[in-house]
């Protein structure tokens, strides 16, 4: 018995590839890059504050460091990019 998936063809039970292409939603989404930061706004502006980190707990620490009266108008965001 010959099991078919939607992108390969297995032969038998011993699961070899027998025709296998690329699937097309591989092609057609781009990779995402998502950068957390610090921003505030001034005058209705987006004014990043810091550098980008990684990880959102990353910018979370660094918010942490800063004094309690500035920390209160200073936000964490995420910028997302394609690559």
């Amino acid at each position: 018995m010959e099991r078919v998936d939607w992108n390969c063809a297995y032969a038998g039970s011993s699961q070899q590839v027998v025709d296998c292409q690329p699937s097309c939603y591989k092609f057609q989404m781009p990779k995402i890059i998502e950068q957390w930061l610090l921003f505030k706004y001034i005058e209705g502006q987006f004014t990043p504050l810091s550098k980008a980190f990684k990880t959102k707990d990353l910018a979370e620490k660094a918010r942490l460091k800063l004094p309690e009266r500035e920390r209160r108008g200073v936000a964490v965001g995420v910028i997302r990019i394609q690559n």
